[in-house]
């Protein structure tokens, strides 16, 4: 049996005007998918970027944080320069700090900085580690008691941290062992309400010129903020849905394609049976 009808090629219906359309819409859908999928790996990308900001050379506090105000991501662990007065009545100490795998005692201060000119306002400062708990009360009932002349008045040097939430010692026991700032100011002597929302750890300098770094002391170990580099795998995992996307657009308009070619051609081939079966029954 032969066909007067030649069968189409995928070619010749896929270039008709329908289909040509049709993959028009899939490439502009297969476009938005990709530009989707370049945002996600955008977004990878800079997650897991190295924190590249130079937190070791000290910056006026002034610059970086406002009173009252919590820590910003671009203040957070940088060393910062500040000038104050201690308050006597307000050194205290921190139980369970750990150093160098050893656990000691924090002696905490409250200094009183006085941003451009205006009213003083209250920054929880860290000084020092004992790794004997009676030493650092011991420095504490001394600076509480005038002892030490100046304890460093004037220009210091810490890294800022955010302010530490309480922790199960700070609950079950009257010993305080997170650095918190809601928690110090109901302690003060004389608070007025002006607080920055974070706390300073001095440097070795301004540890010593403190007098803390005597009697056992130890400067207060803090590194510099790390931040993780790694991808983020969840952004990945988007991304390769988008190109999956964009890869069955693809193929939702090949498949469109190929099942016209498959109903053209069945088509015709049943129109030729048909003409054959007829004339069959003619010449019958």
């Amino acid at each position: 049996m032969q066909m007067s009808t030649p069968l189409p090629t995928f070619r010749q219906v896929a270039t008709r005007p329908r289909w040509i359309g049709v993959l028009v819409a899939c490439l502009a859908v297969a476009g938005l998918f990709a530009l989707l999928g370049q945002w996600q790996i955008a977004r990878a990308v800079e997650q897991g970027q190295a924190d590249e900001r130079d937190t070791e050379t000290a910056v006026p506090l002034t610059s970086v944080a406002e009173p009252g105000s919590t820590l910003t991501t671009e203040a957070g662990g940088r060393m910062v320069a500040f000038t104050g007065e201690w308050v006597p009545e307000d050194f205290d100490t921190l139980a369970g700090r750990k150093q160098d795998g050893r656990t000691g005692t924090w002696v905490i201060g409250r200094v009183l900085v006085s941003p451009d000119g205006a009213e003083p306002v209250s920054l929880p400062v860290a000084i020092a580690w004992f790794e004997d708990p009676t030493a650092a009360q011991a420095l504490v009932d001394r600076r509480a008691g005038g002892d030490g002349g100046d304890g460093g008045d004037g220009d210091l040097v810490g890294r800022l941290m955010p302010s530490e939430a309480p922790t199960q010692g700070d609950i079950r026991t009257d010993a305080a062992e997170a650095m918190s700032v809601a928690a110090l100011i109901n302690e003060w002597e004389a608070y007025d309400g002006r607080v920055y929302g974070s706390y300073a750890i001095l440097d070795a300098a301004s540890a010593d010129a403190s007098g803390a770094l005597v009697d056992g002391g130890e400067p207060i170990v803090s590194s510099r903020p790390v931040t993780d580099t790694q991808l983020n795998a969840l952004n990945i995992f988007y991304a390769i849905e988008w190109v999956a996307f964009m890869l069955f657009a693809f193929y939702l308009w090949y498949r469109l394609v190929k099942d016209a070619l498959e109903r053209e051609v069945e088509a015709i081939e049943d129109a030729a049976e048909a003409a054959a079966a007829g004339g069959d029954a003619a010449r019958g």
